[in-house]
This record gives C-alpha cells, structure tokens and sequence, in this order.
C-alpha cells in the first residue's frame, strides 16, 4: 500500500469539500462519479474512488490520468498545476480547533473522521489522553498519547502512543479529509 502525497491530500479534499459532503458510502461515491462526469466530460469509476478515499483496503498509486481529471474537476487544468499552486500556500488556519490546555481534567472529547472512525477519549492533564472507546479505529480502550489540539478539517498526527507498556508508531487520523467532527463533553 502507498502512502498519498500532500498534494494528492490535499486534492481529494478539495474534491470532497465540492461534492458538498462526506464521501463514505457506496451511494456518495456513485454520485461523486456521476458529478466528476457531468462537470468534466471523463469518467472516475465508483471504484478507483473508492480506492483513492481508503474506502477499499487496496490503495495502490493513482495514475496521473485520475490525478489530472480530478484536479479539473476543482477547477484545475491539471495535477501538476495543482502540485505548482501548492508548492507555496503557506496560509493562517481558520478552522474549529480544541486545545488541550483548554481542557479540564477527566473531561472528555469525541472526536470522528472517515469513513465512520469515532473515538471517545478523556483528558488526563495538560496534552495527555486515553482512549475510552475506539469505535472502528485501529486505537484501542486504553491507549494513551499527548496531542497538543484538535483541529476540525485536519489530520490529527500522534506519535508516542501507549498501549500496553509498549509505543507504538506514529498514527494519523482522518489522513485524507481530516477531522469530520468534535465533541467536548
């Protein structure tokens, strides 16, 4: 399996956030197809989107072709354009954020991204949390790792969590359209 670039996240977020919604069901990926053919005259199949999103375990390299239909889909004229604009778009974030020092001890926070992971964790102190329940993420109850916030629309990068005594690797949530939702409890 092959990690995406930057820029091929960036590009299949843009392409979610234009579709106008969640791209997480065999349903929104057939119209996310029908819409990709409409507004540019090609064809991305249901399942090479799928594919592409992480719907479907196999992920391999996305042909340039897909890349260059999917970056004129957002208004492009194609991929290497889109990799050129985004060589230099260091930018302010305006997004919903949580930061953990806003946090009180024992509160806790639901966090989810796609295609439907929800995680509960709760505040231990300063940057640390535990995962309570894990949903259908590869975290598991109990695990443990410090995250200075949580930023809606991003990918939520942890290094250094805990499970069982041991730490295991760094682990990125909602790598390809970020965090969908949180929730302060």
């Amino acid at each position: 399996m092959n990690e995406n670039t930057p820029e091929i996240d960036f590009l299949l977020k843009s392409v979610a956030e234009k579709f106008g919604g969640p791209v997480a069901s065999t349903k929104d990926f057939e119209s996310l197809s029908s819409k990709i053919e409409e507004e540019t005259g090609q064809i991305v199949s249901t399942s090479t989107l799928k594919r592409l999103y992480g719907y479907m375990s196999l992920k391999p390299q996305p042909r340039v072709t897909t890349l260059d239909i999917l970056s004129k889909f957002i208004g492009r004229t194609g991929f290497r354009e889109l990799c050129v604009e985004l060589q230099d778009s260091s930018a302010f974030l305006s997004v919903e954020t949580v930061a953990s020092e806003t946090l009180e001890p024992g509160q806790e926070l639901a966090i989810s991204w796609l295609p439907d992971r929800a995680v509960r964790l709760r505040h231990i102190v300063g940057q640390d949390f535990e995962v309570l329940d894990s949903g259908s993420s590869k975290l598991r109850p109990r695990d443990k790792f410090a995250v200075k916030e949580f930023m809606k629309g991003q990918p939520l990068y942890i290094s250094g969590i805990i499970r069982e005594g041991k730490t295991l690797p760094e682990y990125v949530a909602g790598r390809t359209a970020g965090i969908t939702d949180i929730k302060v409890y």
